[in-house]
């Protein structure tokens, strides 16, 4: 289950496209069954209550939402999906630089055609999933102390308190549910 919430909370905090935007509409909820009941009701609420907009009109205002909440609003970003945003108030700081040491060392490397920067919140997701993946569980419990746990729950209290459409919301509130149990079996 802890690698395909990882798997699924990467995909929904990833800018979304076009392929992205049908997929949750189908087979999304299928794949989040293994979720408690309020995770799926949560999301099919949202589908539900978009189920009427046409693919177009459904893609585009989560992909406006998603650039407003993450990538560019005025006067700031609400929600930047960095970690060193939230640890040092800048882009490519320490922590970025620490976070692409994990990579390296888990045998990863950010490849040229990347567009974005190593600590985004969904690029770590992935590697959670991949240490899970892999059986790394001493890797996974390290980044997720050094870095994951440190940042993510308030960049989720930004999201749940910033989305204007409730799926990025609903998603924020999960994450950081999950990182409270994880710390939780992890003292």
């Amino acid at each position: 289950m802890e690698k395909e919430f990882y798997k699924i909370l990467s995909l929904v905090f990833h800018k979304p496209d076009r392929e992205f935007t049908s997929y949750l509409r189908d087979g999304f909820i299928e794949d989040v069954k293994f979720l408690n009941e309020a995770v799926v009701s949560g999301f099919s609420t949202f589908l539900n209550e978009n189920r009427k907009k046409d693919d177009e009109k459904f893609y585009e205002m989560l992909a406006v939402e998603y650039t407003r909440l993450f990538t560019t609003a005025i006067p700031q970003v609400p929600c930047p999906p960095y970690e060193s945003m939230y640890r040092e108030d800048v882009i490519m700081g320490h922590s970025t630089l620490s976070v692409l040491d994990f990579y390296n060392r888990a045998g990863l490397n950010v490849i040229e055609k990347f567009h974005d920067l190593p600590d985004h919140v969904a690029v770590e997701l992935e590697f959670l999933y991949y240490l899970t993946e892999n059986g790394f569980s001493a890797q996974h419990d390290s980044f997720m102390k050094e870095h994951f746990s440190k940042w993510v729950p308030k960049f989720c209290e930004d999201v749940k308190q910033n989305d204007r459409i409730g799926f990025y919301g609903h998603a924020a509130v999960i994450l950081k549910d999950f990182i409270n149990v994880e710390n939780m079996n992890k003292e």
